[in-house]
């Protein structure tokens, strides 16, 4: 996504801040915007997002409390949605202005557990579901890691879909490994990423028909313990870049960092990080295709209700020669890269 900031709404020190620095660890593009106040980790975060009424466009706006000045942000930036740090105090001294505002923009909220009762006994019925609570376990280490930044990068994703799209999007889920970019043995560093050919012109056709793309990956090397999870996130961060640069933004990025022995739910051929991609952005999963070279990919799209593609790129080729049992379902489709499996994807959704 590409972040608006309104630095001078954001206190220093404080979760919100916390987390978007963990945004940007994960690839996000940081917009600033404003004089942020003293002591201020974000001064030198990403990149300027313009002067004076000329604003970089954005897709979402995140700011503080003090709504007045990040809603001015959205309209400057044409941006499609608002997510802010929320306190109770301060709601309570919005004014007409404000209150408006956050009402036309369908803004998404954030607030602490403790501050709770007190906030939803300000809004309205209807507001109720744009709030979220930040994380009532209060985790440390890296920030790109830290649970506060996966919730408010749900709630960004939330916030933008439901501004961008009625519910029901057929939504392209792709693998990473061997499907995205070049095949490696547990990529563990940035500059080890390669898109494979054709692949960023595919997912902008998907993209440009309304399709969310959405990356569905599985990081066994993390539960075996052989990198960290933030090389998880560097290394996502850099796909993030180079899609970027061929006009290209991903709408989610998912990944189970679990070992395949931990029996956990999200690994694919698991269906959870499919699931709940689907929640946050507005994705019907019957009208949806998962992409990916190995049959754990296929699978994982079955057992999700949606179609699957296997591609011959990665370990495509070995998977598809190898031996399945009887009562296996094959897939959907197989096509030469992912290309090829976009151009039958778009064909089918449309």
């Amino acid at each position: 996504m590409r972040l608006g900031i309104h630095l001078p709404s954001i206190p220093p020190r404080s979760r919100l801040e916390h987390a978007i620095t963990g945004l940007a660890d994960r690839g996000h593009l940081i917009l600033r915007s404003g004089r942020p106040p003293a002591g201020s980790r974000l001064a030198e975060l990403g990149e300027p997002g313009g002067d004076g009424l000329v604003r970089r466009e954005c897709d979402v706006v995140v700011g503080g409390a003090r709504a007045r000045g990040p809603l001015a942000l959205v309209a400057l930036s044409q941006a499609r949605a608002v997510v802010l740090g929320l306190e109770a105090a301060e709601h309570l001294r919005w004014g007409a202005v404000e209150r408006w505002g956050f009402a036309t923009t369908g803004g998404f909220g954030v607030v602490a557990e403790e501050e709770s009762a007190a906030f939803l006994a300000q809004v309205e019925e209807g507001e109720r579901e744009r709030v979220a609570l930040w994380p009532s376990v209060r985790t440390g280490g890296p920030a790109s890691t830290h649970l506060d930044t996966a919730l408010l990068e749900r709630t960004c994703e939330r916030a933008l879909a439901r501004r961008i799209a009625g519910p029901g999007r057929a939504a392209l889920f792709v693998d990473r490994d061997g499907t995205l970019i070049e095949e490696r043995h547990h990529v563990a560093e940035p500059d080890q990423v390669s898109l494979l050919g054709g692949v960023a012109a595919a997912l902008r056709d998907a993209r440009a028909q309304g399709h969310p793309v959405v990356v569905i990956s599985n990081q066994a090397g993390v539960g075996r313990g052989l990198f960290p999870e933030t090389r998880v996130h560097e290394v996502m961060a850099r796909l993030r870049a180079l899609l970027r640069a061929e006009g290209v933004e991903l709408d989610s990025i998912r990944h189970c960092p679990h070992a395949p022995e931990a029996g956990c739910d999200c690994r694919k051929p698991g269906t959870r990080l499919l699931r709940e991609a689907a929640l946050d952005l507005r994705v019907s999963l019957t009208d949806s295709v998962m992409v990916g070279d190995k049959w754990i990919d296929v699978d994982a799209g079955h057992a999700a209700g949606s179609a699957s593609v296997l591609v011959l790129t990665g370990h495509g080729g070995e998977e598809a020669r190898a031996e399945r049992p009887a009562e296996a379902r094959g897939a959907d489709q197989t096509c030469a890269d992912l290309p090829a499996a976009v151009r039958w994807f778009l064909s089918r959704a449309n």
